[in-house]
């Protein structure tokens, strides 16, 4: 009777897993469902030793663990109010989720329907967004921001972009008829977040993302053909005065006509005032931080002394510079050396496709974490949480 318990709550345990992954596209609502019915039967399912033995033989799990005991930490010499000391702390919970899946995730097949499940529904999403772009399904876009679906444009492009590195990969591996429409549907989901979505931290990845694979699969040669390509882009832009109205080329303008005090504000400039004000107050405390959920009070106390346009921030839009204000050079230390310990373990990984696919997530937040920050997001923290205790909990080399 009790293996019988065992095997069942292990067994929902694992397809939570796999619903949580393909729920990461849809709204924030089903994700928070599917993680929290995780965490519950993680610990119906009980067998903690083999558990534990898991998470203590993986690096990322560690790192992982490090960094939400910072968080914890932080809260206690925070300046901020206990509600948002707590509130803050919450946003980092989800990085449980990487120990929990890696000491759960032992079924290579499980896995395997984990990483379809996020590419089902990337796929799913993607042609929602080309239906609402054709009007069959309607959509309120009041501000510009294109033709996203559940969640912002930033997390539809973030996730989307990782997912057309995910078809690089299985197009790659496949032939024929349905390597084609492997290609056909990266290409057409490159094209969503290039230009039906306006979304420039996904078209940045993207833009990385694509040659960071070619260099996987090709190594240094295929340096010299993006040369080539790109001298080829500059020439062909040049000879036919190609104009292409592209958020991510306005950058430098919006950054130049941004003014600070007398009233004119971009969303580039908007993000190099943050950027610049987060620095002055990561200088105030450099070794520890301010504590967990800090950065709204004491962003409010610098804008005011200088006059700012945003007067009250809690979000700079850059993941390095929040945990440093939050908990100082350690705490940049320990979140460098979670994405490092990533990286070194995909070296290891037996299934080599695990190992390209965990360094394309890596990069992807990475990048993504210079623009935004993507770990205290929901959307795209629990993206990465997800994904990464599923690539991370591969089986290893042995090492003689």
């Amino acid at each position: 009777m009790k293996e019988r318990y065992l095997e069942v709550t292990q067994n929902i345990s694992l397809w939570l897993i796999v619903f949580a992954c393909f729920s990461v596209n849809l709204p924030t609502f089903f994700v928070s469902v599917s993680t929290i019915s995780l965490a519950v039967f993680w610990l119906l399912s009980r067998d903690f030793k083999i558990k534990f033995s898991r998470i203590k033989t993986n690096p990322v799990a560690i790192m992982a663990i490090l960094l939400f005991v910072l968080y914890v930490i932080g809260v206690l010499y925070s300046s901020a109010m206990l509600s948002d000391r707590i509130k803050y702390l919450l946003k980092y919970e989800k990085l449980m989720l990487i120990p929990l899946i890696i000491s759960l995730m032992s079924v290579s097949k499980m896995r395997v329907y984990a990483l379809n499940a996020f590419l089902m529904s990337s796929i799913i999403v993607v042609f929602i967004s080309y239906l609402k772009w054709l009007g069959w399904i309607s959509h309120f876009d009041p501000t510009g921001e294109g033709f996203f679906v559940f969640n912002s444009r930033i997390t539809h492009g973030v996730l989307i972009a990782f997912a057309v590195y995910m078809m690089l990969n299985r197009a790659l591996q496949s032939k024929g008829l349905i390597r084609l429409t492997w290609v056909f549907l990266l290409v057409l989901a490159a094209i969503d977040i290039t230009f039906l979505v306006n979304g420039r931290t996904g078209q940045i990845i993207l833009m990385a993302l694509i040659p960071w694979f070619t260099f996987e699969v090709w190594g240094l040669k295929s340096v010299k053909y993006w040369i080539g390509l790109v001298f080829m882009a500059v020439v062909l832009h040049q000879a036919m005065s190609i104009n292409i109205d592209s958020r991510l080329l306005n950058i430098q303008q919006e950054l130049n006509s941004h003014q600070q005090v007398k009233g004119k504000h971009t969303s580039a400039g908007q993000r190099m005032e943050m950027y610049q004000t987060t620095l002055a107050l990561i200088k105030k405390h450099p070794f520890f931080g301010g504590g967990t959920g800090s950065l709204s009070n004491e962003y409010e106390i610098e804008a005011k002394q200088n006059n700012f346009f945003l007067d009250r921030v809690a979000n700079p839009h850059n993941q390095f510079l929040l945990t440093s204000q939050e908990l100082g050079l350690v705490g940049f230390l320990v979140l460098s050396f979670m994405w490092l310990s990533a990286w070194k373990l995909s070296s290891d990984i037996v299934v080599t496709q695990d190992g390209i696919l965990l360094r394309g997530l890596i990069l992807t937040m990475v990048i993504g974490c210079v623009f935004n920050s993507l770990l205290m997001d929901a959307g795209e923290g629990n993206f990465f949480c997800l994904l990464a205790g599923v690539l991370a909990s591969s089986n290893r080399k042995s090492r003689l």
